[in-house]
């Protein structure tokens, strides 16, 4: 990595880059990270790629000090060593009195990581007064982290609640989909879920406590799988739940074409195989 004399070795920038970095919003969101993507491949070693990352944060511009985390994010898949310092950048960053922009990047950066290091800087941002912000720290639960620790679990437990639906949405999916995670606050925060206003909040948490196997779940998949418009998250929660009981509705809904229009048909098949009773094995 870079040593004291890093700033010595700077990059320079082609003429104009650097303002169009900075030129761009939600609607071209695409074509920044592209930007960002090709100017990281341009760089040849990874003592340039920190040394020019460091510089932008450093820098006195906010809007310039996020490009230092968009450098890094394009690549968040294919590289571990620039995650010690992501973090290092992140968690030095005043949340009080950072940009949105600077909060929005790091953010968005440490959540693109699939590396279960970046996971208590994440959770710094989970309080972010932009929804945005608290949208990136749902969404970027590292995928490796099988049982969550319980910081983690208190963060997604308030994010369930969260004004936002899509932040909503997302943290009940993430803690959801963990099925280690199971203690009785965690099973009624998925129950208060139900009655959620937003149809995949509420489908995520049918999901959940199906995984779980939580007998509170049976009345409303009995009740929902009636519906023949019926979303495929409570026919994914059927295949989980795999009782007997529900067989004839999901039979029902086959019967009516409900797979015809849906964008999992799978989904119902494989509910139907989980809620058929098999014969015991001869032995």
């Amino acid at each position: 990595m870079a040593t004291e004399n890093e700033d010595m070795s700077i990059p320079q920038l082609p003429d104009g880059l650097l303002a169009e970095l900075l030129d761009w919003d939600e609607s071209s969101s695409h074509e920044h990270f592209d930007a960002m993507d090709r100017l990281f491949e341009s760089l040849s070693t990874p003592e340039e790629i920190m040394a020019l990352a460091r510089s932008w944060w450093s820098d006195e511009d906010q809007s310039v000090q996020a490009l230092g985390f968009d450098l890094l994010a394009v690549q968040a898949l294919d590289f571990s060593w620039h995650v010690p310092p992501l973090i290092e950048a992140a968690n030095a960053l005043p949340l009080d009195t950072a940009h949105d922009a600077v909060r929005w990047c790091a953010a968005h950066a440490l959540g693109v990581v699939c590396d279960e290091r970046v996971l208590s800087s994440l959770l710094r941002f989970a309080g972010d007064p932009d929804s945005d912000v608290r949208w990136l720290v749902a969404r970027g639960i590292p995928a490796g982290i099988e049982l969550l620790p319980e910081d983690a679990v208190h963060v997604l437990l308030k994010l369930m609640r969260d004004q936002d639906a899509r932040v909503r949405d997302w943290a009940t999916m993430m803690l959801g989909s963990r099925s280690e995670n199971d203690t009785p606050e965690i099973r009624d925060a998925f129950v208060e879920r139900l009655e959620d206003t937003e149809e995949d909040t509420a489908g995520e948490a049918a999901v959940a406590l199906a995984i779980r196997h939580d007998a509170r779940i049976l009345p409303v998949l009995k009740r929902v799988l009636a519906t023949p418009s019926v979303g495929n998250l409570y026919v994914e929660a059927a295949a989980e739940l795999s009782d007997p009981q529900l067989l004839p509705l999901l039979q029902k809904l086959k019967a009516e074409g409900w797979q015809n229009d849906e964008p999992r048909p799978r989904v119902l098949d494989q509910a139907l195989e989980a809620c058929t009773p098999h014969p015991p094995l001869l032995t």
